[in-house]
């Protein structure tokens, strides 16, 4: 539980352990949560999605939820998507790069970078519509109860908001597993990569190949499949040029996925 809760705690900002009274077995054992962590800050946006969505219309909805998506994580990932461009696609050595990936400031890549990917966000989120991918899984019998009281379009997007935490994390743990450190010295990169293995990485993949199954039947393993895909690439491409993973490309890989898992569900509705 102690583990869990720490990577809670990592991963959001909620109140917990303000004391610093958590103590881990290992960065391995706390990956092991990163998933999980992200199912319940899943859960918290498909809650707050109904309410949101009954008061205003969905342009504004779906901008508010990813507002509090944002909030809710302390842009921690998103920082570090905007460090890893600035430092990938600004520097011309490895060296250059990961200097470049320490300053505190953003530069135009970064700007660019969290542009385009929160608007890809946006856009996938809004472009979910009334025929459910969910119509053929097992999630579908759990819903029919609930269906004639909500719209199909809050269900599906519910739905992706609750899948979609949880490819980021899954997606972390997997850049960690098959990666090595790319820095020298130590950092908060360093903690979770150094201690994560195949074994972690395996056992995140079959938690998140259940929720795809669940709610999207064999579509889902269709989608996940892309996901790896893409990912994998990711993972190669930074390795390319850093030699390795940091704590802002885990943060990057995180965002990237999320949004190659949005643009997936869009083409199903």
């Amino acid at each position: 539980m102690n583990n869990f809760l720490w990577a809670l705690k990592f991963l959001t900002i909620l109140p917990i352990d303000r004391e610093d009274r958590i103590k881990l077995n290992g960065s391995g054992h706390v990956v092991y949560w990163f998933p999980v962590a992200g199912l319940c800050i899943g859960i918290f946006l498909s809650i707050a999605y109904v309410p949101l969505y009954s008061v205003f219309p969905p342009l504004i909805t779906d901008a508010l939820i990813i507002l509090v998506f944002i909030v809710i994580t302390g842009a921690l990932h998103l920082d570090g998507l905007a460090d890893t461009c600035d430092g990938i696609w600004g520097g011309w050595t490895k060296e250059k790069r990961l200097e470049i990936m320490k300053d505190s400031r953003i530069g135009s890549f970064g700007t660019i970078g969290l542009i385009c990917l929160l608007g890809l966000k946006y856009v996938s989120l809004l472009s979910i519509g009334e025929i459910p991918a969910t119509n053929i899984s097992p999630f579908s019998a759990c819903i029919k109860s609930v269906s004639c009281f909500i719209s199909p379009v809050v269900i599906n997007k519910c739905v992706a908001l609750l899948v979609m935490p949880v490819v980021g994390r899954w997606a972390q743990v997997c850049a960690a597993g098959i990666s090595a450190y790319a820095r020298n010295e130590s950092g908060t990169g360093s903690f979770i990569t150094k201690g994560t293995t195949r074994k972690q990485v395996i056992s995140a993949s079959f938690f998140s190949v259940f929720l795809f199954w669940f709610f999207y039947n064999l579509y889902g393993f269709v989608i996940f499949a892309i996901i790896i895909i893409f990912t994998l690439g990711w993972i190669w491409y930074i390795k390319k040029k850093i030699g390795g993973m940091t704590g802002d490309t885990l943060g990057a890989t995180n965002e990237i996925s999320e949004l190659v898992f949005l643009l997936n569900i869009s083409l199903f509705y």
